[in-house]
């Protein structure tokens, strides 16, 4: 049975951890922001397709004491 070969978009979650500076910025826990579609931060993870969270990803690397995660 052959399977449907629709057009498919990936989706994925455009995650942020946010690390304190300081002297012990290991010491606190870190603060975790989810972003949108918009590249705005949301209260929950949001679902936006695979191209946008990868180019709103490229805008936000290199920012101080933060990591950027695309699940």
């Amino acid at each position: 049975m052959a399977a449907p070969q629709g057009p498919s978009c990936p989706v994925r979650f455009l995650v942020e951890h946010h690390y304190p500076e300081g002297p012990k910025g290991g010491a606190s826990p870190c603060e975790v922001r989810f972003f949108g579609r918009r590249g705005k931060p949301v209260k929950k993870m949001r679902l936006i397709p695979a191209a946008k969270a990868f180019a709103i990803a490229r805008k936000l690397q290199g920012a101080k004491g933060s990591t950027i995660s695309v699940i």
